[in-house]
């Protein structure tokens, strides 16, 4: 299986694609929500319609469970910033052991950085997030990467790859606390 950091040289249309792709489903920015600088809550006009504003979770004391979109946005980013750091547990934590290309792309990761390598990835942005199958909870990723650059060692020579884009097919697993990534490739 090619992956983001596989050392085979980019002969083919294909592979490039397949790499590509492989990067592209390491990022995406978690998202932000009820973040503000008020100090109090400012009290509420009543509305006018007959209908009740849904409870928001410090309304109703519960958190809301976590979407799989926003799952897998927060997977993405997980990615990326394993890419450029190094560090694999968060993007480990958020992946079943069942996900061998998961598996593989940590594996190459702590590769290039055990041996003194960098990466130069400036993240990946999702273009799109589109349910295909109910379940397992199945969806189609489309992302687009910019330039990359892999050192796989400190002072060799750089692995370029273009910026692209791609569409992973996403499979998911309920959890307990959540969902984690069953199986990511291409479509």
């Amino acid at each position: 299986m090619l992956t983001l950091f596989s050392g085979r040289p980019l002969m083919h249309p294909r592979r490039l694609h397949v790499r590509r792709a492989l990067a592209l489903t390491l990022t995406v920015p978690l998202l932000l929500a009820g973040c503000s600088d008020d100090p109090e809550p400012q009290p509420k006009m009543p509305e006018t319609t007959s209908s009740s504003p849904t409870p928001t979770p410090t309304e109703s004391g519960t958190p809301q469970a976590e979407s799989p979109e926003d799952f897998i946005r927060r997977w993405v980013r997980a990615g990326d910033e394993m890419q450029v750091t190094g560090e694999t547990a968060e993007y480990e934590s958020l992946v079943d052991g069942t996900c061998k290309a998961c598996i593989s792309f940590v594996e190459s990761v702590k590769d290039v950085y055990s041996n003194g390598g960098s990466v130069d990835f400036a993240g990946s942005e999702v273009n799109a997030i589109k349910r295909r199958e109910p379940k397992p909870p199945t969806f189609a990723l489309t992302k687009t990467l910019p330039r990359t650059v892999i050192r796989r060692q400190q002072g060799s020579q750089p692995e370029v790859l273009p910026p692209g884009r791609t569409t992973l097919l996403v499979i998911l697993k309920q959890k307990p606390d959540g969902w984690a990534i069953s199986y990511y490739g291409i479509l």
